[in-house]
């Protein structure tokens, strides 16, 4: 049996609580797919299919990757559109302080491949996806969400994890396959 997995950086409580705020106030809005606010991540790597069976092999170098990093620290920069022209995504983009989101990425993207493993090989980029657009916004919506205030305080980042992703028609279940905290 496969299991759709990614890894994912989970948002830290304050960081979350701002963008449910901002989800509670855009979500009335029609013709988008709003995130449900439990599945609020950013991805750091989109594995695909991956054999069950593989599952251990994978926790361990999820866990050898996580345990040679420090903390991320991350803020919100502000609500996005993406892309610019004809959007299909709302997404919160994230500023990082030093490098570690991208070396983390690019440890677990190097760790995989080389155990044979087929990761999604696109550049990494710091964001949380709040909604996919499904019908072309009024111009005054996009207004709306690019002007938004953000809370752009520093928050220390240090819980990663493993995700199986079930797709439904009403949107996908994620489902925790393990847990890693950075030291």
């Amino acid at each position: 049996m496969n299991y759709r997995c990614f890894i994912a950086l989970e948002a830290v409580d304050p960081l979350r609580d701002h963008l449910e705020e901002h989800l509670r106030r855009f979500r009335p809005r029609t013709g988008v797919n709003w995130v449900k606010n439990e599945n609020l991540h950013l991805t750091l790597l989109f594995l695909g299919d991956v054999d069950s069976t593989r599952m251990p092999e994978l926790e361990e170098i999820v866990d050898e990757c996580v345990c040679r990093r420090r903390p991320l620290w991350l803020s919100l920069r502000g609500l996005d559109l993406f892309p610019a022209k004809s959007p299909r995504l709302i997404w919160a983009s994230l500023d990082a302080r030093d490098d570690e989101p991208r070396l983390l990425h690019k440890d677990l993207l190097s760790q995989t491949r080389q155990a044979g493993f087929e990761p999604d090989s696109k550049p990494l980029r710091l964001h949380i996806t709040l909604g996919r657009i499904k019908r072309q916004l009024p111009v005054w919506l996009e207004e709306e969400i690019l002007q938004s205030e953000v809370d752009s305080a520093w928050q220390p980042h240090t819980a990663v994890t493993l995700y199986r992703s079930v797709l439904k028609p009403e949107g996908p279940t994620y489902h925790v396959l393990n847990q890693y905290i950075i030291p």
